[in-house]
């Protein structure tokens, strides 16, 4: 849906769209260890963005890594790198990238 807008004429996936992904299957991956809760994106300690994912592109891979996982009464913390590949090329990277899962 995003091609048609972002940009005419000049058509690629939002990086936005990318780093939320990584986001969600940061989130993803705690609920799958056994940590409940809602999920919120907390932020994230570097982005780069090496290549563009356009319409001609076959296959998007995500990749997660934590690096630690903070549990306290109130919530669970993860903190994971993180990268898309389009095509078998490394087109987002991210670093200390945080998702908390709370109760509340």
């Amino acid at each position: 849906w995003f091609f048609d807008c972002h940009f005419p004429k000049n058509p690629i996936m939002p990086g936005c769209l990318g780093l939320d992904g990584l986001w969600q299957l940061t989130g993803f991956n705690l609920g799958w260890r056994g940590w409940q809760g809602r999920g919120y994106a907390l932020g994230v300690g570097e982005v780069k963005l090496t290549g563009m994912v356009r319409p001609d592109r076959k296959m998007l891979k995500y990749f997660v890594s934590f690096s630690k996982v903070i549990q306290t009464r109130r919530l669970t913390m993860g903190v994971a790198d993180g990268r898309v590949e389009s095509d078998g090329e490394v087109i987002y990277q991210v670093k200390d990238m945080k998702v908390a899962l709370s109760e509340t």
